[in-house]
């Protein structure tokens, strides 16, 4: 029977959409550790009362690993990756795929789409982008979580929870306690104020390119991009290291 494929870059990410989760059933797959193993055990925390935990699999890369990659420009460890990703696709019927969306938030949550698009190969299985986190155009520094840039809306799918399921996913937060130390205390709070509607992205055909001068908010293994995105340099990971020839994959729902 065909079925949905999640793919993340770190683990925590899932609660953004655990009404679907929940709802779909899907594969899930993680692609680092997350920087700690905290967040590895909260995930699975978590997801045990959701999906069965068969359907999981923990790539387990290191996260600081993957900074390291890009900045060297290290192709064949995302080709690596990605072939490991395709190996598990090979053995799925997959309907849809959905991944993290590309925010110029952090460098790991970017590579999440291209990586997923060299897996999938010419495979026609519609891909959705999942919004995470990303800064406004602001004179302050300014988050919006959860949702795209409203210039995307029109190709942004709605999806309501039910009671249960948003209740469901209300509670979960409380097992995410890393979240608040990641993100600060008022962008969790406006992920829980939002948990009733969970937002999708037909993935782009063509993947964007960091704005002019934006700033990537990263963690301390990842100090070094503070600056990503300033020159607007294309990421290695939108241009030879992914090119795919597979079909467009801004299909409907």
């Amino acid at each position: 029977m065909p079925r949905s494929v999640m793919i993340f870059s770190h683990p925590n990410h899932e609660v953004a959409i655990l009404g679907s989760v929940r709802r779909l059933q899907p594969y899930l797959i993680f692609l680092t550790d997350g920087g700690a193993q905290e967040r590895v055990e909260q995930s699975k925390e978590s997801l045990k009362s959701v999906v069965s935990m068969a359907d999981v699999a923990w790539l387990g890369v290191e996260e600081a690993s993957l900074y390291e990659a890009l900045l060297k420009s290290d192709v064949a460890s995302f080709r690596a990756l990605s072939g490991e990703v395709a190996s598990i696709l090979s053995g799925l019927d997959i309907d849809r795929v959905f991944c993290d969306s590309i925010e110029f938030y952090n460098p790991l949550h970017d590579v999440a789409l291209p990586i997923t698009l060299a897996a999938l190969g010419r495979s026609a299985a519609p891909v959705f982008e999942v919004p995470l986190i990303h800064q406004r155009k602001a004179d302050a520094e300014v988050y919006e979580v959860l949702r795209s840039p409203q210039s995307l809306w029109g190709d942004c799918i709605n999806t309501k929870l039910t009671n249960e399921e948003h209740d469901v996913k209300r509670a979960a937060f409380n097992i995410y306690t890393s979240l608040a130390a990641q993100l600060g205390k008022d962008n969790v709070d406006l992920a829980v104020s939002r948990a009733s509607e969970e937002q999708f992205l037909k993935a782009r055909g063509k993947l964007p390119s960091p704005p002019s001068i934006r700033c990537c908010v990263t963690n301390g293994a990842a100090r070094s991009f503070r600056t990503w995105g300033s020159s607007r340099k294309r990421s290695p990971m939108t241009t030879t290291m992914f090119r795919s020839s597979r079909p467009s994959p801004l299909n409907s729902w």
